[in-house]
Parts: C-alpha cells; sequence; structure tokens
C-alpha cells in the first residue's frame, strides 16, 4: 500500500482528477476576468465615414453609420472570442507572424528561442494591434461559427426544392448571332450619324445582305460577324447598352445605328437563340453549395446573436458625427 501512495503515476491521476474538478472554477474565473464592453471611439468612428466617404462618393446617413457601427463591433466581438477560445494558440500561422515582428522589433536576425519571443510579444499585445491578425483569428472565428452539422447537410429532396424554385434563375442566357457595318468616330468625325443613317438607308432599299453589308463600312479590329453572344458579352465588347438595344432590334433586317466607344453600328441579326434550363445533374453541386452557404450563414448570425448579449457596445460621438444613439445594450 506504501509503495502504491508512492506510485507517480497515482500522483499524476490525481492531479489530473483535480484538474478537472477545477475547470468549471477556472473557467468562470477566466470569464469573470474578461472585458465584455467593446468601445467605439469618435476617432474610430471618424475613420469609418472617411471609409464610407471614399468608397460610396458621399457621407453616411445615420443607418449607415448605425451599420457600421454594428460590423466594427461584431468584428471585435468574434476577435475576443476566438482569444478567448484558443484560437490563438493553435494557429501557426498567428505565431510565426508574431515571432517573426518580435525578431525585427528586438533586432534579431536568428530564431533562437521561439517560445520566449512569442511570450513577449503577447504581453506587449502585438496579437491585438496586428491588423492580420486580427483577421486571421476574425476568419477562424467565422468558420468555427459556421460550421455545419451533420444534420444540416442538404438532402437530394432539399436539393430538387431548391431546382425548382430557381429554375428560371438557372436558365442560360439568350444569343445573338449578328453581324455589324461599322463606321469609325475618329475617321468620319462630326458627320458620323449623318453617314450612319444614309448608310442604313442603302442597306435596307438595296437588299444588300449581311455578307456584303460590313464592306460598306470600315474595318474593325475585332471582326464583323459575331457568333452566340449574351447581352453582357456585346457589352463587354462595345460597351454599356450595346446589348440591349441589340437584343431589342428586329431579326433578319438592318437595323440601328447603335453607338459603342468606338463609332456607330448598323446590325443584322440572322439568329436569336432562347437560353435554356440547364438539367439538374449539371446544376446540383452548385445548389447544394448555395445551401450550405445559406446554413453556414446562418449558423453564423444564431451565434453572433448570442454573443452580442454578453456584451456592451458603448459608442463615443463628437458633434460633427452623424446623429444616432450613444451606445447599444446586451440584447
Amino acid at each position: 500500500m506504501t509503495r502504491l501512495f508512492r506510485s507517480p503515476l497515482l500522483h499524476f491521476l490525481i492531479l489530473g482528477i483535480a484538474l478537472y474538478l477545477a475547470q468549471p472554477w477556472l473557467r468562470e474565473d477566466a470569464t469573470s476576468a474578461r472585458d465584455f464592453q467593446i468601445k467605439i471611439d469618435a476617432e474610430r468612428l471618424i475613420e469609418l465615414e472617411r471609409g464610407f466617404l471614399q468608397q460610396a462618393g458621399r457621407r453616411p446617413l445615420p443607418e449607415d453609420v448605425n451599420r457600421m457601427i454594428e460590423t466594427e463591433a461584431d468584428e471585435e466581438i468574434l476577435y475576443r472570442e476566438a482569444v478567448a477560445r484558443g484560437l490563438f494558440e493553435r494557429d501557426g500561422g498567428v505565431q510565426t507572424r508574431l515571432i517573426q515582428k518580435m525578431l525585427f522589433l528586438e533586432g534579431e536576425t536568428e530564431l533562437k528561442d521561439a517560445p520566449s519571443l512569442l511570450a513577449r510579444a503577447v504581453e506587449l499585445g502585438l496579437h491585438q494591434q496586428d491588423v492580420v491578425v486580427r483577421r486571421i483569428l476574425i476568419q477562424k472565428m467565422k468558420l468555427l461559427g459556421s460550421t455545419l452539422e451533420s444534420a444540416q447537410a442538404p438532402s437530394d429532396e432539399e436539393i430538387e426544392h431548391s431546382y425548382r424554385e430557381l429554375a428560371e434563375s438557372l436558365r442560360s442566357p439568350d444569343r445573338l448571332t449578328l453581324v455589324h457595318t461599322f463606321l469609325n468616330r475618329d475617321k468620319r468625325g462630326a458627320n458620323l450619324d449623318t453617314q450612319a443613317s444614309d448608310l442604313l438607308a442603302v442597306l435596307k432599299n438595296e437588299e444588300i445582305g449581311s455578307k456584303e453589308g460590313p464592306r460598306r463600312g470600315d474595318p474593325f479590329p475585332l471582326g464583323h460577324h459575331l457568333e452566340h453572344r449574351s447581352q453582357n458579352d456585346l457589352e463587354r465588347t462595345f460597351g454599356a447598352r450595346f446589348g440591349e438595344s441589340a437584343f431589342a432590334s428586329g431579326i433578319g433586317e438592318w437595323t440601328g445605328p447603335i453607338d459603342s466607344a468606338y463609332g456607330a453600328h448598323l446590325i443584322f441579326i440572322s439568329e436569336r437563340t432562347p437560353g435554356e434550363i440547364p438539367p439538374l445533374t449539371r446544376v446540383a453541386n452548385k445548389l447544394r453549395l448555395q445551401l450550405e452557404e445559406k446554413r453556414r450563414d446562418a449558423n453564423l448570425n444564431i451565434l453572433l446573436a448570442e454573443l452580442r448579449t454578453q456584451y456592451r457596445v458603448v459608442v463615443e460621438r463628437s458633434p460633427a458625427l452623424t446623429d444616432a444613439p450613444n451606445s447599444q445594450e446586451p440584447g
């Protein structure tokens, strides 16, 4: 019996049991030590407004400001939760980046004691200040929060139902086969519109066919014969609204002129091919991925809604900022 009590194995077993029993209290202490208040100061709010102005070309409305505040708070929540759940300690990329920053700060060129460097980086709060580290941890938390349970995998019946609902949106675009007679704006100058109208009348009155028509105009570097082009295809080639005008034109006759970035075009449409709805077998995987993405988003939203109840968001505003509530309480 004395030998048993002296056994190292028994000592480890007792220590393990003690740590296991202490975990609820340890977690409670860790939770109580955490900061559940998120503060967005006036300076940060001004930065957000300036970023919005640069992207949108206008000052944000109150609802825009509220959305930015919500996004900022959500990202801070996700970051703090990622740190609290140990995602920081388990990410090799994050640790490598922090070690590299410490090597730079301390002027070292050789890696001698990685754990010590990492510990000093955390003491200095580099993991909180580094934008890349924050993004990595936020993304990891999003991935964790959006994980699908096995029961959430879309069934064949759900995919078929989605196919029936989305059939029209899956239809491929209509396509045109056409030729165009081109009049170069640089060459024709101020007479472009008049010459285009006159040439259209000649093509119609003399019943000039689609083969001969392009020869009456100017050379076009991208060719005069276009097969099976969608509206988007035409607009990528010729500019905005060209495709819309072409699809509004009749078939089997010369129409126009339609302006483009290059000049004027008289078109002759020989064929219009309607789009088709692809068979389920061809789009089943795409539909499955869409359903999974929706469910991942829903899972993340549920997690965020739960986490928001634990945090209090305080917003400091200066008089120059857009009017909105001063704080957001939990829940």
